[in-house]
């Protein structure tokens, strides 16, 4: 689990920046691993395109709202900011000058105030389109989809020109409805979703053969905070925050194998079924830890 964490941390840094993370949402994913080597996965569900205005906290891809109360007037000729209570805005605002002198303050007139809310109003329209734009450039150099629902839809349709994508409808706010299945061979490693144009994999099912035959299975994004997920999008907050940015993932993620389960750390561990054995994981916001087991084939 570390070595994943260490390198989600490392291929997700420059996405931290704007915001930008793949994640799952509401889902149902089952992993059928055979003896013979052989796998399948499926895939149905969400798959989210994590937006800078979900952070956790006030949203800042859109503009603070102005209220009277951050007016600042004195009676003399130095310069002051308003700065708006914490509970009210956590983001620091972009400076804005106000007269000030040394002493007290004094009310503001109609006209100050007005003065000061057309400033406070273009420096929030500034800060939101120019972080729009950061992000909008960030995205076209990794190879994602821009934030606009053209851009999204497009990118939808050509998920499907991909093998393993049997459906991908986009239904808006960065959120695709996904019905995906692939089979191949555990004798190399897979990883899913692997994103076209887009060289910085951030795994939900990572297969992993090892030398000895036997294959690591980690799912290393159906994790709730402060889970890998929540972890790795502290990096993008200020230091010493206990926030991060909010998973959606919801669902169960089964393993169903005929091989011998060498460890796992499923909630109730193996239980038997048609296909062999199989184990369960339940997903929520809440989860904390990584889906993981070491199958011998």
């Amino acid at each position: 689990m570390r070595r994943w964490g260490k390198w989600i941390v490392a291929a997700a840094a420059p996405l931290l920046l704007t915001g930008c993370l793949w994640g799952p949402g509401k889902f149902d994913s089952t992993l059928t691993l055979k003896r013979d080597g052989s796998f399948m996965l499926a895939y149905k569900g969400e798959i989210m395109l994590q937006r800078p205005d979900e952070l956790d906290g006030p949203r800042r891809t859109e503009p603070q709202p102005w209220s009277d109360e951050f007016a600042r007037c004195t009676k003399g000729a130095h310069l002051d900011q308003p700065t708006p209570p914490v509970a009210t805005v956590m983001v620091p605002p972009p400076p804005i000058a106000v007269e000030r002198v040394d002493g007290d303050t004094r009310p503001c007139t109609k006209a100050e105030i007005a003065e000061q809310k057309a400033r406070w109003e273009k420096s929030e329209a500034d800060r939101v389109a120019r972080k729009k734009q950061e992000a909008e450039e960030m995205a076209k150099v990794l190879g994602l989809p821009g934030l606009d629902d053209e851009s999204n839809r497009a990118f939808a349709a050509k998920l499907t020109k991909y093998a393993g994508w049997r459906s991908v409808t986009y239904k808006g706010r960065g959120v695709f409805d996904v019905d995906y299945l692939m089979s191949g061979t555990s004798r190399q490693d897979f990883l899913f979703p692997a994103m076209p144009d887009n060289d910085m994999v951030m795994p939900f099912v990572a297969l992993r053969r090892r030398a000895d035959g036997s294959v690591q299975v980690s799912a290393p994004m159906f994790a709730g905070q402060p889970g890998m997920f929540g972890r790795a999008a502290m990096l993008g907050m200020s230091k010493g925050s206990d926030r991060g940015m909010p998973t959606k993932a919801q669902g169960k993620f089964t393993i169903v194998t005929d091989g011998e389960i060498l460890t796992n750390n499923s909630e109730d561990g193996p239980s038997a079924s048609p296909g062999g054995r199989s184990l369960v994981w339940d997903v929520t916001p809440e989860t904390k830890k990584i889906p993981e087991a070491l199958i011998r084939l």
